[in-house]
C-alpha cells in the first residue's frame, strides 16, 4: 500500500475537503497580514529611533562662541594692584580695599570700594599704620590729603613722607591698619610679597 503525500502551497488550494480548505487559506491571510503589520511596525520604530539618535547627536554637539566671558583678575574677582599701581590690602570680607603705594615720591594709601576700583572718600584726618620689623614695633600716621575734586572734609588719599616708615616698607615689614568707613572699623592687614628693591610698586 502506498501513501501519496502532496506540498501544501499557501496560495494554491489543497485537494482536502472544502471546510479544511477554507481554514487553511484564512489561517494563510491571517499569517501573511501580521506579517505586513509587524513589518510596518519596524520600520516605524527604526525611524523613530534614527530621529532620536540625531537628536542626541546635536544635544551633545559642542557650542561655538563668538566671544569668550570676561575674566576676573586676581584670586578674589579684583584687579591685583589698585588704579595708582599700588599693592591692594583687604578691609572686612572685602567690603572696602586700601590701596599702598609706596615710592620715590613718599608713602601714600587710598580708600577703595569692593571692587578695588573706586575712590571711597571718608571723613579722616588721618589714617594709622602699625608695623613689626626687625623685633620692633611702630606706628605711622598718614595724613588727609584731598585731591581736587573730593568734597569738602572728606578724601580717599593719606599721605606720609616718614623717612622711617619708608625704610621699613622697603625693608618688607608687616602689620596692619584701621580704618573707619561708613560708621564701622575695618582692619586690613599689610603684607609684603613683592621685591621692594628700588620701591617699584
Amino acid at each position: 500500500m502506498f501513501t501519496r503525500v502532496l506540498p501544501i502551497d499557501l496560495f494554491c488550494v489543497p485537494p482536502f475537503p472544502d471546510e479544511i480548505t477554507m481554514k487553511t487559506a484564512l489561517t494563510c491571510l491571517s499569517i501573511f497580514a501580521l506579517t505586513i503589520v509587524f513589518v510596518g511596525c519596524k520600520s516605524s520604530t527604526d525611524e523613530s529611533t534614527d530621529v532620536n539618535t540625531d537628536s542626541a547627536a546635536v544635544s551633545d554637539a559642542p557650542i561655538i562662541m563668538d566671544e569668550m566671558p570676561p575674566m576676573l583678575d586676581g584670586a578674589h574677582g579684583h584687579p591685583e594692584h589698585g588704579p595708582h599701581g599700588g599693592e591692594l590690602v583687604e578691609l572686612g570680607k572685602e567690603d572696602f580695599h586700601a590701596e599702598l603705594v609706596h615710592g620715590d615720591g613718599g608713602i601714600s594709601m587710598y580708600v577703595l570700594d569692593g571692587s578695588a576700583t573706586k575712590m571711597v572718600p571718608i571723613p579722616s584726618e588721618k589714617l594709622v599704620v602699625s608695623l613689626k620689623h626687625d623685633g620692633q614695633v611702630a606706628t605711622f600716621d598718614l595724613a588727609a590729603n584731598p585731591e581736587a575734586n573730593d568734597a569738602a572734609g572728606r578724601t580717599a588719599r593719606f599721605t606720609s613722607t616718614d623717612a622711617k616708615l619708608d625704610e621699613w616698607l622697603d625693608a618688607g615689614a608687616e602689620g596692619a591698619v584701621v580704618i573707619q568707613i561708613e560708621g564701622k572699623s575695618y582692619t586690613g592687614k599689610i603684607a609684603h610679597d613683592h621685591d621692594h628693591a628700588g620701591h617699584n610698586h
